[in-house]
């Protein structure tokens, strides 16, 4: 355990080691100096093998140690011999050959596309932590079915768009890899495609969704907030940053690198977005709207158990079992009310930051009004409706007009 390893006294001469309960191979071995250092220990052809994993400290821990080593033993069992790379690694420099040093040129290849930000987040998020560190061409097919069904466990469907994306890297890695007779995505396991999905919260349910935000620690309830007040993807909130806020402007700007679409998108902030925005408290030394505990260069992580946890609330804030939803739903309860209120449909997809339906195809060529007047008073006007939803309030006659110009 990392308890056991800090409590390690230094020997008064040579070297200790200790070996892992996890994973066979793994030892750890400290010194006279005190330095403590992972190593695997594995045969290698006719030889026994060290082969070093990284030093101990606070930015490399044995859960780290842990996924390096399966790392290294994956490789050997796939006949490849890490300590060539290690040691003298092969033309290209340190790490050439793996998925993470094959990914810029993949990413360069690929910069023409409409999608590459979506393409980045999911290797930054889910390939490059997982088998980055992996020669490409010891990949299998195996190797690919356990990581989207780690991921599939959660979200089915970006399981199956990190299926994709990872196939489409290697229908341009195939050529520049001798050793790998096959994409091994192509008999690699994913999830069945979802049904279209067509649920939308009731206002009973967006009135307790806000009561349970309101009980909410941060992030969870400021984000809850958001989502439903903007209509704005999870990770756009989830991953938002300070300098995308004019709170004197009441504009959000989400820019390119983080929309899907890959096109910037503003989204006018009505009053009570802005107040919840300036509520959250800032964390020094750290860009972000929402900063992981420990680590304020990332986005706060957890959502999962989060999510878990407002459903749950939610239930017995209604004292009822309430049909199955998800964080997209809410988007989807978003548009639905945004056409209640009488907001046009090319205007619910520009807040959307949509470019199919209405503003695909040869419209979207020649259409450039940005409907910026347009989306700030369907936002104030959801904004209103949200309000008068949480307040309990029957509704009215209520008709969306534009705004004076």
């Amino acid at each position: 355990t990392d308890a056991k390893i800090q409590g390690m006294k230094p020997p008064p001469s040579g070297q200790v080691e200790i070996s892992d309960g996890k994973v066979p191979g793994l030892r750890i071995r400290i010194g006279t100096s005190g330095a403590k250092t992972f190593i695997v220990r594995k045969r290698i052809g006719e030889r026994i093998r060290n082969i070093t994993v990284g030093r101990y400290g606070p930015r490399f821990g044995l859960a780290d140690a842990r996924t390096k080593a399966r790392t290294i033993l994956n490789d050997i069992e796939a006949g490849k011999d890490p300590t060539t790379t290690l040691v003298t690694p092969r033309r290209g420099g340190k790490g050439a050959g793996t998925v993470r040093s094959l990914w810029p040129a993949y990413r360069a290849a690929k910069g023409g596309l409409r999608s590459i930000g979506e393409v980045e987040r999911i290797f930054d998020k889910y390939v490059l932590p997982a088998i980055g560190d992996r020669m490409a061409d010891a990949i299998t097919r195996g190797d690919v079915t356990r990581l989207v069904d780690d991921i599939a466990a959660d979200a089915p469907v970006m399981a199956r768009a990190v299926h994709a994306q990872l196939s489409a890297f290697y229908n341009w890695a195939m050529p520049r890899l001798d050793r790998l007779p096959s994409n091994p995505c192509r008999d690699a396991g994913r999830p069945d495609k979802p049904k279209s999905r067509d649920r939308v919260l009731s206002e009973a349910e967006l009135r307790s969704l806000w009561q349970v935000a309101e009980g909410e620690y941060a992030p969870w309830g400021s984000m809850l907030k958001l989502l439903m007040l903007t209509g704005a993807r999870r990770a756009e909130v989830l991953e938002a940053e300070w300098a995308e806020f004019d709170l004197e402007a009441r504009m959000w700007t989400i820019p390119a690198a983080r929309a899907k679409n890959g096109l910037p998108h503003m989204i006018p902030l009505a009053p009570d977005a802005v107040a919840i925005v300036k509520a959250v408290a800032k964390v020094d030394n750290s860009a972000k709207l929402f900063p992981a505990t420990g680590n304020p260069d990332n986005a706060a992580s957890g959502i999962s158990k989060a999510v878990k946890r407002i459903r749950k609330s939610l239930s017995e804030k209604m004292e009822a079992d309430v049909p199955d939803w998800t964080l997209h739903d809410i988007r989807r309860t978003f548009a639905t009310n945004m056409q209640r209120l009488g907001v046009r449909l090319e205007v619910t997809e520009a807040v959307l930051n949509h470019i199919a339906g209405s503003r695909a195809g040869i419209v979207g060529v020649y259409q450039r009004h940005d409907f910026a007047e347009e989306k700030r008073h369907a936002l104030t006007t959801w904004a209103t409706e949200l309000a008068r939803i949480v307040k309990g309030k029957r509704s009215g006659n209520v008709v969306a007009l534009r705004a004076g110009r």
